[in-house]
């Protein structure tokens, strides 16, 4: 489920959400965690979710959707910054993100 790409695709469709991954003990594990509570951690195929958000059912929900836009790489995205904010796309300007 990592990558870049799927970083920054996640980022865009799950705001404040912190996912992280790694092998810390040699077992590969993903985390995710909001600011209100909610968290979700995953260890071959064993899913703990805590809080009012089901975190890992939203991000396998991303990552559907990531791969349904064609599992785009980092150069698939751009970022246009103007007074009014900043505005993270995909492909193209006029696909904003989010």
């Amino acid at each position: 489920m990592t990558g870049l790409g799927f970083a920054l695709y996640a980022g865009a469709k799950l705001p404040g959400v912190v996912m992280a991954d790694g092998a810390p003990d040699g077992r590969y594990q993903i985390w995710l965690h909001d600011r209100n509570g909610s968290a979700a951690t995953v260890t071959h195929g064993e899913v703990w979710q805590y809080g009012p958000r089901r975190l890992w059912e939203e991000a396998t929900a991303v990552h559907k959707a990531y791969v349904n836009d064609g599992s785009p790489d980092s150069g698939d995205f751009g970022l246009t910054v103007s007074p009014d904010g900043q505005r993270l796309w995909l492909r193209s300007p006029d696909a904003p993100l989010g």
